[in-house]
């Protein structure tokens, strides 16, 4: 416990030092707690608060609503088109009783990385590489 004392204590420092170190500072801080791999609302509600400076209350309103709607339209077997996520498709196996709802995610690449898998492949096939 004396740790995360301590890690406040150099948080509040670098904030009142240097912003642009603050930023820094607190990712680490972040990324340092233990983390068990898993993603929970309240980080979604951190994420979104500190990324658009709205009011913690505004954020979570707008974060449930959200996720109330994906469920919503999950549950009723709509597929998602969720840029810069990707597709969330929603698949049946089975029938009647033993009906299940499966959930294939399929994300999308970073435009960078799209970038480079384009210049990549047109290289390859280029016909003026033929001797």
């Amino acid at each position: 416990m004396a740790t995360s004392t301590t890690s406040t204590t150099n948080l509040t420092d670098a904030i009142e030092t240097d912003e642009s170190e603050s930023v820094t500072v607190v990712e680490t801080v972040a990324e340092a707690a233990e983390f068990d791999g898993k993603i929970r609302k309240k980080d979604i509600y951190d994420h979104v608060t500190v990324a658009t400076g709205m009011r913690k209350r505004e954020v979570r309103e707008a974060v449930d609503a959200t996720l109330a709607y994906f469920h919503k339209c999950l549950s009723e077997g709509h597929d998602l088109q969720i840029p810069p996520l990707g597709k969330i498709r929603s698949i049946e196996r089975g029938e009647g009783e033993n009906a299940k709802l499966i959930h294939k995610v399929m994300l999308q690449k970073p435009k960078s990385e799209k970038k480079d898998d384009e210049e990549g492949n047109s290289s390859l096939a280029d016909p003026g590489n033929a001797d």
